[in-house]
């Protein structure tokens, strides 16, 4: 059974990814792909995050009896929202 030496896997892993990162250096159209991937996942992590937040804040404000000049226009939204 050959053994197996983490130390020479790790370098070699290690020189592939030098080598990925130093080709998309020199690459324009890697960087733009790569730039518009990660706004993609940035975007949809803000959408996700900000409908999180607001959904505790409405729900907090729902249990808590709705703030005061604003608690009639959560309720009708809440209302529309349970009545589709």
């Amino acid at each position: 059974m050959p053994t197996i030496s983490y130390e020479k896997l790790g370098r070699a892993a290690e020189e592939v990814l030098v080598k990925d990162y130093i080709e998309m250096l020199h690459s324009t159209r890697r960087q733009i792909w790569s730039s518009f991937v990660r706004g993609i996942f940035f975007a949809l992590g803000g959408i996700v995050g900000t409908t999180l937040v607001l959904g505790l804040v409405v729900a907090t404000l729902n249990f808590l009896g709705g703030a005061p000049l604003i608690g009639h226009y959560l309720r009708d939204i809440g209302n529309a929202i349970q009545s589709k």
